[in-house]
Formats: structure tokens, C-alpha cells, sequence
């Protein structure tokens, strides 16, 4: 487990909700999440053709951002990602690198079209900034639904979800 992480805002995600989805990783995994400098939204990676912003050069820079250091870093961001081979995702992380993405772009509607509510998005982002987090730790996918450590292909299987890791994962990473 890190000594500590970084959660860095990448665009406009509200302060607040960087604020609790750093309460929620450091209750989870245990080492203080500390906030680091808000970045622009990542115009480096934005593709004109999907309208959206390739993840793995979000990763990049981020890793960059870090200066060598082995501190863990989480970009939380208002902007819609894609990598090549799916239409979007709702975070990418890069273990070598040490650096994750997630984004609210897609868990910001209920199935409805409509805003969520701000506790739903929240608790949407906290569940999958502990995802990637996860992904950084050496975590795999978890075939139990209810795991933050599952495949979410859309918001509501993100609502499904609980923020914590089921009792398999919490053991992997040595976690009680």
C-alpha cells in the first residue's frame, strides 16, 4: 500500500466531489489522499472525430505531472473518455505508470436523461476513483456485482455497486 496518493482535478469536476471522493478512497484503502494542483481539461488528448479525449494520453501526462515520484496519482475529470477499441470509458489506469483516470462525463444522467442527483454522482465517481485505485494496487475485475472491483458498462452498474471492495479483494491487497 502507498504512504499516500494524489487526487488532481482535470478540468471542472466540483470541488466538493473531489473533496468526498478523497474522503471515500482514504477510508477505503487507508493512506491519506492528498489534493494536487487542478490541471485544465486535457485538450492534449481531446479527438475531434469522437468528440471526446483518448484516456491514455491523460495517463501520460499525469504520470509526467508527478516528477518521478512513486506517489500514486488519480485524475478525476468532467470529460468524456475513450479508448480506441470502445466507445467510452468511465476511467483507464496504468499500473506501470502509476496514474489513473476517472470521469464523470457519463454518471452525471440517471436512465432517465436527467441530472443525478449530487449524493448519486458522488457516490457514482467515489465508486469507480476506488475502481481504478484498485487497478493501480494490482487488482483484476471481480465477478461479484456488489465489488467496486466490477466491470461497470453503464451508470446504473455503477449504482449497483458499492463503494467497498468484497472480502476477496480486500484480501489480496491485505485490507481487513
Amino acid at each position: 500500500m502507498p504512504e499516500r496518493a494524489v487526487l488532481v482535478g482535470l478540468g471542472a469536476p466540483p470541488r466538493r466531489l473531489l473533496l468526498d471522493v478523497a474522503h471515500e478512497l482514504q477510508a477505503i484503502f487507508g493512506p491519506p489522499i492528498e489534493q494536487g494542483p487542478g490541471q485544465e481539461r486535457p485538450q492534449y488528448a481531446f479527438n475531434k472525430d469522437r468528440n471526446q479525449y483518448h484516456s491514455t494520453a491523460v495517463l501520460r501526462r499525469l504520470a509526467q505531472s508527478r516528477g518521478g515520484a512513486a506517489v500514486p496519482v488519480i485524475g478525476l475529470t468532467d470529460a468524456d473518455l475513450f479508448v480506441p477499441d470502445a466507445p467510452f470509458v468511465f476511467g483507464e489506469a496504468d499500473r506501470d505508470a502509476n496514474a489513473a483516470v476517472v470521469s464523470i462525463a457519463r454518471l452525471q444522467h440517471g436512465p432517465d436523461g436527467k441530472p443525478a442527483d449530487p449524493g448519486r454522482l458522488t457516490r457514482r465517481a467515489a465508486v469507480e476513483a476506488v475502481h481504478e485505485f484498485g487497478h493501480l494496487l494490482g487488482l483484476s475485475h471481480c465477478a461479484d456485482a456488489r465489488c467496486a472491483m466490477y466491470l461497470s458498462h453503464k451508470p446504473s452498474d455503477t449504482d449497483r455497486k458499492g463503494p467497498g471492495l468484497c472480502l476477496t479483494c480486500r484480501g489480496a491487497l491485505g485490507l481487513p
